[in-house]
């Protein structure tokens, strides 16, 4: 799966002009500053919500994609006023920076990183910028360090770099590929920064983009944040959980309260029945190992609600007093395409007393929508059901859970400026 390495062909030029002047030569005119034809709003609608949706062709593994601002998260909403992406394209938001980061398919087949900005007064994007990355890097997300610093891990060639989110200039690079196992890539991740360590998933597959069965364990790269150099890579195999974090979903590792960190894990992504092990793993505060009393195997928790086990957690987000939102996948619901099958369910975990309870209101989905995200007391769901698809809201305190807004093609991605 992986692929050669190329040159960074991104140049950031900075032209700097000194004028020398004798006492009988008059002054040059200054310059007219040109017109920044790159500082202007682009398509893509209007508002604080920004959502990715993806309509499929009937493989479920292609299609096209759309991102989009709106102000209103109720009724419907088609895609005539998206910025057209590539299909299933991967979005991370800092501040007010929206990458687009390339998957090395259709309009994306030239390798560049997109950056829009986002006017918080205007409520618009624009101001464009992009930059090159190497074939088959597929950076599929970025993460903030700092304010001057962000890391772009690429997946397949097991490098970070290091980059300087406004100037967009690279600073320097990590390279992890001395922690590979058989290949030339960890599959660094998501990451997330506690005090003055950065912890680096590593999802360790092998040619079928699956965990090798020979090493199902969590593997993590404990980064120092000031020097960007690996500490240590630590890691828990006590119930043979594997794939820690999917790169797209900024929340599968998240901290509680206490400031323990908690990764969660798709494991085979319920496509294996000879692997089920899917759960969280924790690293305590102030601690740089994990702890393997801590860790939840949920292959065998019973769903509420329902005759089904998790066989790999999609996608999740803490809600805080131990609660998470999730996406789990049911192996059993797989169909003959999984790609297009309704096999992801909606529920609610709690991480101390151990349980899982499906989200009654949430339709089974297919892996396209498995969106997550919370405004104030709600909790908001892409869903792609059989009868309705696009946002829905959860209400923790009531148990309730409804269709909000109709979405042309699956709502893959949620993102609220200003919240």
């Amino acid at each position: 799966m992986m692929n050669k390495k190329m040159m960074w062909a991104a140049c950031l030029v900075a032209l700097v002009m000194t004028t020398g002047c004798g006492k009988d030569t008059p002054p040059e005119p200054k310059p007219q500053p040109k017109p920044d034809t790159t500082n202007t709003v682009v398509p893509g609608g209007k508002g604080q919500y920004l959502l990715e949706t993806t309509v499929k062709n009937p493989d479920g593994m292609s299609g096209s994609s759309y991102l989009q601002l709106t102000n209103n998260l109720s009724g419907s909403i088609d895609n005539s006023k998206g910025i057209q992406i590539a299909f299933a394209g991967m979005i991370s938001v800092i501040d007010n920076y929206i990458f687009v980061l390339p998957t090395g398919m259709g309009k994306d087949a030239e390798f560049k990183v997109r950056r829009y900005t986002y006017d918080p007064k205007t409520q618009t994007m624009g101001n464009l910028k992009t930059i090159d990355v190497p074939a088959g890097a597929t950076p599929y997300n970025v993460q903030k360090v700092s304010a001057d610093k962000m890391y772009m891990p690429h997946y397949s060639l097991g490098t970070v770099w290091v980059m300087n989110p406004t100037t967009l200039q690279k600073t320097g690079e990590i390279d992890l590929k001395q922690y590979a196992y058989k290949d030339a890539s960890p599959e660094p991740s998501l990451g997330i920064l506690r005090g003055d360590r950065y912890f680096l998933t590593l999802d360790q597959i092998g040619s079928n983009y699956m965990p090798y069965e020979d090493r199902r364990q969590v593997e993590v790269a404990v980064i120092d944040p000031k020097t960007d150099k690996v500490l240590k890579v630590i890691t828990e195999n006590s119930k043979k959980i594997a794939f820690p974090t999917r790169p797209l979903y900024k929340d599968m590792i998240f901290t509680d309260e206490q400031g323990d960190i908690y990764i969660a894990c798709a494991g085979y992504f319920g496509y294996n029945p000879k692997y089920r092990e899917n759960g969280f793993v924790c690293i305590p505060v102030g601690k740089d190992e994990f702890d393997a009393s801590r860790t939840w195997e949920i292959s065998g928790v019973a769903i509420e609600g329902s005759e089904y086990k998790s066989s790999a957690i999609l996608n999740c987000k803490y809600l805080g007093n131990g609660k998470v939102v999730a996406f789990v996948a049911i192996l059993e619901l797989n169909g003959t395409n999984p790609y297009t099958s309704k096999s992801a369910m909606a529920v609610i975990m709690d991480l101390k007393a151990k349980t899982i309870k499906r989200i009654e209101g949430v339709p089974m989905t297919d892996g396209h929508s498995t969106a997550i995200e919370t405004q104030g007391n709600l909790v908001l769901l892409g869903a792609f059901g059989e009868k309705q698809a696009g946002l829905f809201t959860y209400n923790p305190a009531t148990g309730k859970a409804g269709l909000s807004l109709s979405t042309v093609g699956n709502l893959s991605f949620m993102h609220i400026f200003g919240k």
